[in-house]
């Protein structure tokens, strides 16, 4: 079953992150902290595990980068 949720299903994007989505997750981040299944539920077609991986690898390091904290 999580791997139809998190793999197999036909309505799941795939790639890269758009920069709206990542907008989106900055400022859902903010309000939610280290929610993610309600972020992703924001983000249709992308999966809690997925989103918090893009987090992690890429958009907390980008704020760090500009001197923003990311918690």
């Amino acid at each position: 079953m999580l791997r139809w949720i998190n793999y197999l299903r036909p309505d799941l994007k795939r790639g890269n992150f758009a920069e709206d989505e990542e907008d989106l997750i900055i400022k859902l981040h903010a309000l939610l902290g280290n929610r993610w299944s309600l972020i992703a539920g924001r983000l249709p077609g992308r999966t809690d595990n997925e989103v918090k991986n893009y987090w992690n690898s890429h958009i907390k390091r980008k704020l760090i980068s500009q001197g923003i904290d990311p918690n």
